[in-house]
C-alpha cells in the first residue's frame, strides 16, 4: 500500500505579492457550527457520508435536548469550484477520490477567507479515506471547534465591555472578553457572577478562587461539591431558590474530561444545572485549573438558560467567554485598555 502523507499546515502558508504584502482575505461566512462537505453525491449518501455524520453530527453531551456537534451540508465538487460563496465558508471538508493520487491529508487555515479552516483528503479509494480519517477525527473535531471559539472571541472583542475587563484585572489578576450586555450581578474577593439577561435567554459566567491544596481539586466529586457551593451564591427568582447541579438522573449526570485550557491542564465538566426550590434549568460547562504562580485554583462556570429553544450555539458563546481567560500581566493597565470604535 502507498504510504500516506499527512501534511498539517498550521499556520497556513501566506500568499504574498511580489512586494511581499499579505493580501486582505474576505470575511468567512456560514452559520455557527456548520461544515460544508465537498464530495460527490454517491459518496455523501453512502458509507463515507455515514462515517462523517457519525463523527461530526452525533449528539453533543450536556444539553437538555439532542443537538449535533456540527450541522453538515453537502456541496457537489463542481458547484464548489465555481462558487466563491462556498469557498468563503468558515468550515470546509473536502474528500476527493482519485485512483491516481498519493494519499494525503491537509489542514489549511485561512485559505480563501478569514477566519477559515479547510480540511482536504486526497485518497484513491474509500478504504484509504477510512484509514486516514479514523486516527485523526478527534483532532479534526478539536481544530474546527477551536476555530469556532476564535471567531466568537474576535467578534466579542469588537464590542467588549471594558469596565468588566478593568475590574477583572484589578481585583482578580486575570481577564476574559465579555461583549456588551454583560454586567456584574455580584462579586467578592473570591467569587463573581457576571451575566446577561435578554427577553429570550440568559447567559452567565460564575467563577470562584481558592488556595491550591493538591491534585484532589481535579477529582469529579470535589468538583461537583465545589460547584454546588459556588452556585449557592446564585439565587433564583423564587424566595430561597438557588442554582445547583442536576445529578438525580443517570442520563444527565455530568461528564468529566481533562482538557488543554489555554496551555494549562484543566478538568472540563459538562452537564445540566437546575434551581433548588424552583423549576428553571439549562446546560453548563465548567473548568477547573491551577494558577501555579499564585498557588490558587480557579473554577469558571459558563451557563445558559434558554427554555424551549436550541442551546448549542448560545452555550458555545458563553463557553467562548470562559475560554478567553488569560492572566493579566504587569503591563496591563487602564492606559492599555482597548477602546471601542
Amino acid at each position: 500500500m502507498k504510504r500516506a502523507l499527512f501534511l498539517l499546515l498550521l499556520p497556513a502558508l501566506l500568499l504574498v505579492s511580489c512586494k511581499y504584502e499579505v493580501p486582505v482575505l474576505p470575511g468567512s461566512g456560514g452559520k455557527t457550527c456548520e461544515i460544508i462537505v465537498v464530495t460527490p453525491a454517491p459518496e455523501w449518501e453512502g458509507p463515507l457520508g455515514d462515517t462523517l455524520r457519525y463523527c461530526f453530527s452525533r449528539a453533543q453531551p450536556g444539553l437538555n435536548q439532542p443537538e449535533p456537534y456540527f450541522d453538515l451540508v453537502n456541496i457537489q465538487p463542481k458547484a464548489f469550484n465555481e462558487s466563491e460563496m462556498f469557498q468563503h465558508h468558515r468550515n470546509i471538508l473536502i474528500v476527493e477520490l482519485d485512483t491516481a493520487v498519493e494519499p494525503k491529508v491537509e489542514i489549511m487555515q485561512d485559505l480563501w477567507a478569514f477566519p477559515q479552516i479547510v480540511v482536504k483528503f486526497n485518497v484513491p479509494d474509500r478504504q484509504t479515506f477510512y484509514e486516514l480519517f479514523s486516527p485523526r477525527k478527534q483532532m479534526l473535531m478539536q481544530a474546527i471547534q477551536a476555530k469556532e471559539y476564535q471567531r466568537i472571541q474576535k467578534a466579542f472583542k469588537g464590542v467588549e465591555e471594558i469596565d468588566i475587563l478593568q475590574e477583572l484585572r484589578r481585583r482578580y489578576g486575570f481577564e476574559m472578553t465579555f461583549p456588551e450586555g454583560f454586567s456584574f450581578a455580584s462579586s467578592r474577593s473570591d467569587f463573581a457572577w457576571i451575566r446577561k439577561e435578554s427577553k429570550d435567554y440568559g447567559q452567565g459566567i460564575i467563577f470562584s478562587i481558592a488556595p491550591y491544596e493538591g491534585l484532589e481539586v481535579f477529582e469529579p466529586g470535589n468538583i461537583l461539591a465545589r460547584r454546588n457551593r459556588m452556585c449557592q451564591l446564585v439565587p433564583g427568582p423564587a424566595d430561597s431558590s438557588y442554582m445547583t447541579t442536576e445529578t438525580r438522573f443517570p442520563e444527565y449526570y455530568p461528564i468529566f474530561n481533562p482538557v488543554n485550557f489555554n496551555g494549562m491542564y484543566a478538568m472540563e465538566t459538562r452537564g445540566l444545572w437546575r434551581l433548588e426550590g424552583d423549576f428553571m434549568g439549562g446546560p453548563f460547562v465548567n473548568y477547573v485549573f491551577v494558577d501555579t504562580a499564585r498557588q490558587r485554583s480557579i473554577m469558571i462556570d459558563a451557563y445558559l438558560y434558554s427554555p424551549r429553544k436550541p442551546k448549542r450555539d448560545l452555550l458555545m458563546q458563553v463557553d467562548a467567554i470562559a475560554r478567553s481567560f488569560k492572566f493579566a500581566t504587569s503591563q496591563d493597565s487602564v492606559a492599555n485598555l482597548p477602546t471601542r470604535q
